[in-house]
């Protein structure tokens, strides 16, 4: 193998295929990047076996070869030369690249050893979606998922496609988000669920992207149990989470008899306030008294050794007053999650779920358990 291209180019894709490398693989291979020049294009891959990435870059091929090398340090010594011409000559073993000034060779392995990552020839995706939609989505929802994998279920996002809209759940059993968007392209009915992992993946990688292209393809290889997203030269390809996602829709309050109208600013400066004592206390509690006469919420938090603090918040309020108590670490993190400064908080009763939505903006619900007062 022999080829050239420019380091700015290089240094972008092989960023993004170095992030799905096993850091401690119990295969060796899996620590490398997959090097194919095949028809013009130089191809790249990587996968640590849950997740996999393909991409291509145009080069100046000279030879064509297969070649795997591995990926970590080679993405290290290639963002740390100036941008500039880079070559890369494959003599015996040894991936040989230099610029003007520098140059490395590092140990290859054979690629016969690289796992087969799948791929799609077909023209047609399940369907679309506008990048815009599926960043705001995957921020508004992942961060809702569970993290332990004592439920694997509760580590994913669910993704369900039905009459032109996708709608992106995810829960980890204290607090439930869910997003739709309108799907640009295709409108089958079909529902998968995808590892966390895989999207906020799949985000990074349209963020890292400056292109004009405005839309995410998905398609599912139903054989392998894998779903492959594909962005404007990226393929990102994932598993597919076996298991029952949690039966959600009946636990969406449909009305509610307190409604709060807030501003996330002060929302959130409240909730750092009264964190000082609240991070102290069991859970994280926090107390919430909503008084409509008054228009305002009472955030408070006791801790018997530390003291006690509390921030008067005021917001319109409708409806009936009411006590209740949260996570403040919870409330935390959905507040941080909402693009957008007017919000809605709603409740029925203290043992029933809040509810935050975006004033304005229905596409988005969060779902957050109430604490024992």
């Amino acid at each position: 193998m022999k080829f050239s291209c420019n380091q700015d180019t290089f240094s972008k894709y092989l960023n993004i295929v170095s992030r799905v490398v096993a850091v401690k693989p119990g295969l060796p291979i899996l620590s490398n990047v997959s090097f194919e020049s095949k028809d013009g294009k130089l191809i790249l891959k990587t996968t640590d076996l849950e997740l996999s990435i393909t991409t291509w870059i145009g080069a100046d091929i000279k030879e064509d070869g297969v070649v795997t090398v591995p990926a970590k340090q080679l993405a290290e010594f290639v963002n740390s030369i100036p941008e500039e011409k880079v070559d890369v000559e494959v003599v015996k073993e040894n991936f040989n690249i230099s610029t003007e000034n520098n140059s490395a060779s590092f140990n290859t392995m054979p690629a016969e050893d690289f796992p087969i990552i799948p791929s799609v020839e077909k023209d047609e995706p399940l369907v679309e979606i506008k990048k815009e939609d599926l960043v705001t989505a995957v921020d508004r929802v992942a961060f809702a998922a569970a993290t332990d994998d004592i439920k694997p279920v509760l580590t994913g996002v669910k993704i369900e496609i039905d009459d032109g809209i996708a709608y992106f759940v995810s829960t980890d059993g204290l607090r439930l988000s869910r997003q739709s968007v309108k799907i640009a392209k295709g409108s089958p009915k079909k529902s998968f669920l995808v590892p966390v992992r895989a999207l906020l993946e799949l985000s990074y990688i349209i963020s890292a992207l400056d292109t004009d292209e405005g839309s995410v393809r998905i398609y599912t290889i139903d054989d392998k149990n894998q779903v492959l997203f594909r962005f404007a030269d990226v393929d990102l390809i994932s598993r597919v989470i076996d298991g029952e996602f949690p039966e959600y829709r009946q636990i969406i309050p449909t009305g509610y008899k307190t409604r709060c109208f807030l501003k996330k600013s002060d929302f959130l400066n409240s909730i750092k306030i009264i964190n000082i004592i609240a991070r102290s206390v069991l859970g994280n509690k926090m107390i919430l008294d909503i008084s409509s006469d008054e228009n305002r919420i009472l955030l408070s938090a006791v801790q018997s050794d530390l003291g006690k603090n509390q921030s008067n918040l005021p917001c319109k309020v409708e409806g009936d007053s009411i006590r209740i108590a949260f996570s403040a670490k919870l409330l935390n993190d959905v507040l941080m999650h909402i693009d957008s400064e007017d919000i809605i908080f709603e409740c029925s009763e203290a043992t029933r779920p809040g509810v935050f939505k975006i004033d304005g903006d229905d596409s988005f619900v969060h779902l957050v358990m109430p604490m024992m007062l």
